[in-house]
């Protein structure tokens, strides 16, 4: 496999569009759940990372804050789903409240570029709160014997996987001295992401209609 950091680049947006391939092949699954606008999802990554990303880039554009943008969207994607598929009532209040403290953390931290990992932090940190409390109420739940014909179960574990492994690389990056555009940062990206779309990829095929209607 080649070490350059573009071709490792290019993998991660092939692996985003197979993700979102599986995701329409075997849309009718979980057509009645609220996993359903994963599929729009998916699709919106790819064309950001693999069309608008590289044209910005070929007309010289600042796309930081197109990357920067679309990470808050993510975050704030992510918050309401979880709070779609949970059913306890304090889970839904947390995520609520924690979804208006990041929007402002996210929007304040927005007027100084160097502050911007530390909304990916406080962004990711979050998330994990909310899939470990996804987790607590599956596993609490009938599905937890068929639980891999689940596919939030899935996307929960690659959500997980993923953030447990950028957030200590983001955190001593700095100390590092360690930018986007290097190898040693674009390699690992490319193991979380092949980590996250294969996961999501296993849940678009092994799960089953009958266990994704909520």
């Amino acid at each position: 496999m080649s070490t350059n950091p573009i071709f490792l680049s290019y993998l991660i947006n092939a692996l985003e569009l197979i993700a979102a391939v599986f995701a329409l092949v075997h849309y009718k699954k979980y057509v009645n759940s609220s996993e359903r606008y994963f599929l729009l999802f998916l699709w919106v990554t790819f064309f950001i990372d693999a069309i608008l990303g590289p044209l910005s880039i070929f007309l010289k554009l600042d796309n930081t804050w197109l990357y920067y943008g679309y990470t808050g969207i993510s975050f704030l994607f992510y918050y309401w789903w979880y709070h779609t598929i949970l059913m306890e009532r304090l889970y839904k209040i947390i995520i609520k409240v924690l979804s208006v403290i990041f929007t402002v953390l996210y929007a304040l931290n927005s007027l100084n570029v160097e502050l911007h990992q530390y909304s990916f932090i406080i962004g990711a940190s979050f998330l994990l709160i909310f899939a470990g409390f996804h987790l607590h109420q599956l596993f609490n739940s009938d599905y937890t014997l068929k639980i891999k014909h689940k596919l939030s179960f899935w996307i929960t574990i690659a959500l997980v996987l993923f953030n447990i492994g950028m957030l200590p690389f983001i955190l001593l990056s700095k100390y590092f001295n360690v930018w986007i555009n290097n190898l040693a940062f674009t390699s690992i990206f490319f193991i979380l992401n092949m980590i996250l779309y294969s996961c999501y990829i296993i849940g678009f095929s092994w799960t089953k209609k009958k266990y994704n209607h909520f």
